[in-house]
């Protein structure tokens, strides 16, 4: 179980971002960690000609991500897309007045 040392992320001035996620594979933290794999299949998708998924819940759409799944879709970088019904009260709330944190 404790086959893995955490070994801490340090970013020089010209760390690029695909240099930043390959150290996240080393983080100890689950989230740094599923951003590395995720990135991976990614890759692993573009290579390969598949059709490609894209499943999340409507809180990521409150999140600011929204606009990332958007161009998403405009760029043609995913098939399909599986989402929660409560991402279109996101979208509507959005509509009538700015959305904040908090």
């Amino acid at each position: 179980m404790l086959e893995k040392e955490v070994k801490d992320v340090y970013i020089e001035k010209n760390t690029s971002v695909s240099e930043l996620v390959e150290k996240f594979s080393n983080i100890g933290g689950f989230t740094a960690q599923k951003l590395y794999h995720a990135c991976r299949i990614l890759e692993e998708m573009y290579r390969e000609k598949c059709t490609k998924f894209l499943s999340f819940p409507a809180c990521i759409v409150a999140t600011g991500i929204r606009g990332i799944i958007r161009d998403m879709v405009k760029n043609k970088l995913v098939d399909v897309v599986i989402t929660t019904c409560g991402t279109l009260d996101y979208d509507l709330a959005r509509i009538w007045k700015p959305y904040y944190c908090g």
